[in-house]
């Protein structure tokens, strides 16, 4: 029989788990980013593999990829479906954060890009809470916490962000629904579109602290098993960032 006592084990061993692998996530992404600064690679140039970085760094090659996706929301990764990673620029202010996603292969703005993530999340969400494993929902929830803690200490929760939403897309056990959030990368986060100065300005801790109540409910709806409250509050939370992202679009 599973206890209280050992869920709560079960969630503490994840959260620990997933805090670690957000901060090698991130010591990751920092080499990789020296490693595109060198003066030896070039714009242009093919990266190793994903398997060759992993044993270049020492790290698995889910960090690899959460690493990548953070350097290719910056503008310094292009991806090249089935031939691998390549430099696109030496580094960050060289190319600034679009308005779309064009650099990703889509010609639409960010808030249709908002429409596509409700339908993939929304249905995302409700599988989770039917086929989540207790490891799967260990991290949702560490994701989410580790969400509020950036925020708490005056971080970027970008990273954490993302994860969570990934995390879910996991635990729908189907590939297809992790290849969309790989594919996309941080850009999937709408404040990613707004630049420099304008957007330290726009998104501020208490705009992205209405995120942590919105998150919660997602991950409690999918720890009950619950598959229309799961899809709810996830329509709630991407709902929220739409009409929160519009507000801000009207601002500028």
């Amino acid at each position: 029989m599973i206890t209280p006592s050992t869920i709560n084990r079960i969630w503490r061993a994840g959260l620990l788990k997933a805090t670690k692998q957000t901060s090698l996530t991130l010591r990751t992404e920092e080499a990789l980013r020296s490693k595109i600064a060198d003066d030896a690679i070039k714009v242009g140039d093919k990266l190793p593999t994903e398997r060759e970085l992993a044993l270049e760094l020492g790290v698995s090659r889910t960090v690899i990829r959460e690493a990548v996706a953070a350097l290719r929301a910056d503008g310094l990764i292009d991806a090249k479906h089935g031939i691998g990673y390549f430099v696109a620029q030496k580094s960050a202010s060289d190319y600034g954060f679009p308005t779309s996603a064009k650099h990703l292969g889509f010609s639409s703005s960010m808030l249709d890009l908002l429409e596509l993530r409700m339908a993939v999340e929304i249905h995302a969400a409700g599988l989770a809470a039917a086929r989540r494993s207790w490891a799967q929902e260990a991290k949702i929830f560490a994701n989410a916490e580790n969400f509020a803690t950036a925020l708490e200490r005056g971080e970027s929760p970008d990273l954490a962000d993302w994860a969570f939403h990934r995390s879910i897309s996991e635990a729908t056990n189907n590939a297809a629904f992790v290849e969309f959030f790989d594919r996309m990368g941080l850009s999937v986060l709408p404040r990613r579109a707004i630049e420099g100065e304008k957007r330290d300005a726009l998104i501020t801790r208490q705009y992205l602290e209405k995120s942590i109540p919105e998150h919660r409910a997602v991950c409690e709806a999918i720890s009950r098993g619950d598959v229309e409250a799961a899809r709810e509050a996830m329509k709630g939370h991407l709902g929220g960032s739409q009409v929160r992202y519009r507000g801000l679009v009207g601002t500028e």
